[in-house]
């Protein structure tokens, strides 16, 4: 399909998509319209694994692709790799018996294909009872590396006394080199204040102290385990890489750098630049059983590092908001704040503009801002609103409250926004016109899948490839050709700077090492938590 069938919109679709978006909120679906545009693309399924046969017991079956992440180009052959956790289903352990060992296999991307699952290089420690996840990757020493770091419970760790009672954990960096192979006598426990964690949860790689090397940031619960007993311990470590130096090597501590006792409450963190003044700001996002709240810790421009004491907060429930992303959708390598709400019937999508210099209170307000156009008044809370596919049609499902993030879709600078509404992935173009119709589909034929991940150009083909699990296998996806996706319909919506402007701090802006520092976090990316009824 050629860019001028897309460009060419029957006026009567244009103009009633324009209705849809600025008419005032309903509280019942509309007549039945079409939430697909008319020239609607498909994601493509370009091939998929699946996992290595392992003998299992009766019943258990192997859960390969549990999570998906992207890793970077780890062995240096300018494609990239990938982790794919399993969990084993040969053997057992627990006081149960029913405790499986739960791994990460790394695979390096393949020239034209996909690697063999008998291919996975394991990492972790060499007991099978044991549960590896990933918390973060980075080069913690400058060497034109990537280090992997691990979370790791050994099930027989009796540590601190502990018998089975307390789920306990280590922090370990893999150290990379030039074969991009991992070792386990090439590591380093990452210490903290009491023999041992609480299972550290998360994990991130952030530039603490603005020298320009990564450096490791383990979120935890605030509690570690010694003498038989539960010990208060900080809630956020950071480690300090350093050039030419590995910690706990080389006469370099692996002692922390930098504690954090008392954060803002979090199911996740971020480190992005929030306010474009060229200094990371640190995201903690509070996702609680039904809205999201939101704090940001401010970078100070004159030290680099974070400012505990400059944390601004928002709250989420008067606009009845559940899940939110901070992505660039207007192509000014300023974070939007994209959040995504409503009840079953009234679904929205809504896009909070970000401006140099706008901090989160002055992005967000209540959420429930109505636009003042003509007297300038809150011309970007909200900036733009999409109506979800069930608000449009009352034969679409209602949209899960998750968003998330695959980056630039049709290559034209901007974000795109993904959703999902059972059975469907429904992804919206963005720019300087947003739509409430669905530009890009995709069909996932099951209620129990595995969230979609930006992985990167895995193929060697220069073109980006996903991520996601269901019935059993892990599926590869790419974007549709850029002159089969549909980028035309809406109202052109204005910024307080000019649509060729760009922040000039683009640390953010989407490159391979993005994909890296702000992979989600639940083992880790945007790993976003398992909110989603769909997935795990």
């Amino acid at each position: 399909m050629s860019k001028s069938t897309n460009a060419t919109l029957p006026f009567l679709l244009l103009l009633t998509t324009a209705v849809a978006l600025l008419a005032p909120i309903a509280t019942h679906s509309q007549n039945r319209i079409s939430p697909r545009h008319p020239s609607v693309a498909y994601l493509q399924e370009w091939g998929f694994m699946v996992g290595s046969g392992l003998p299992c017991k009766p019943t258990w079956g192997e859960e390969f692709g549990r999570s998906i992440i992207p890793v970077g180009d780890v062995n240096g052959d300018a494609i990239a790799d990938f982790l794919i956790e399993r969990k084993r289903c040969d053997s057992a352990f627990g006081v149960d018996g029913l405790t499986k060992g739960n791994e990460l296999l790394l695979y390096y991307g393949v020239k034209g294909g996909l690697p063999a699952t008998s291919s996975g290089q394991r990492i972790g420690i060499s007991e099978v009872g044991s549960r590896t996840y990933f918390l973060s990757v980075g080069d913690y020493d400058a060497d034109s590396y990537f280090d992997i770091v691990c979370g790791v419970e050994h099930y027989a760790d009796t540590t601190g006394g502990n018998n089975w009672e307390y789920q306990t954990g280590r922090a370990i960096i893999f150290w990379g080199n030039a074969e991009g192979k991992y070792r386990l006598s090439d590591t380093t426990q990452l210490p903290c204040d009491a023999p041992i964690w609480i299972a550290p949860s998360r994990g991130l790689t952030i530039d603490a102290n603005a020298d320009g090397i990564d450096d490791i940031a383990i979120v935890g619960a605030g509690f570690g385990f010694g003498n038989g007993a539960i010990r208060n311990i900080a809630s956020i470590y950071i480690y300090h890489g350093k050039s030419g130096s590995r910690l706990g090597h080389d006469g370099k501590a692996a002692t922390a750098d930098q504690r954090w006792w008392n954060p803002p409450e979090y199911n996740w963190v971020e480190w992005l630049d929030q306010d474009c003044d060229g200094v990371k700001d640190m995201v903690f996002h509070d996702k609680g059983s039904l809205v999201e709240k939101i704090h940001i810790a401010y970078g100070n421009p004159q030290t680099g590092w974070i400012d505990t004491n400059d944390i601004q907060s928002i709250d989420t429930w008067q606009a009845n908001g559940r899940f939110i992303l901070f992505q660039d959708v207007t192509g000014d390598a300023v974070k939007d704040l994209v959040m995504i709400g409503g009840d079953f019937t009234n679904g929205r999508i809504k896009v909070f503009a970000g401006k140099p210099g706008q901090r989160l209170i002055e992005q967000y307000g209540d959420g429930r801002d109505s636009a003042d156009r003509a007297n300038e008044r809150f011309p970007l809370r909200p900036w733009a609103q999409i109506m979800l596919p069930n608000a449009l049609h009352d034969g679409w499902f209602g949209a899960e409250h998750v968003l998330f993030d695959l980056g630039d879709m049709n290559n034209d600078g901007t974000s795109e926004v993904v959703a999902h509404t059972y059975p469907y992935i429904i992804i919206y173009t963005t720019g300087s016109t947003i739509d409430s119709l669905i530009d890009i589909l995709y069909n996932i034929p099951d209620e129990s899948w595995g969230t979609l991940r930006r992985l990167g150009d895995i193929d060697g083909t220069g073109d980006i490839s996903y991520g996601a699990t269901w019935q059993g296998r892990v599926h590869f996806l790419k974007a549709p050709p850029q002159d089969e996706i549909p980028t035309y319909g809406g109202n052109v919506r204005e910024l307080p700077h000019p649509f060729e402007f760009r922040c000039q701090h683009t640390t953010d802006v989407e490159q391979q090492p993005s994909e890296i520092q702000q992979m989600e976090l639940t083992q880790q990316q945007k790993l976003v938590p398992t909110t989603h009824t769909h997935h795990r």
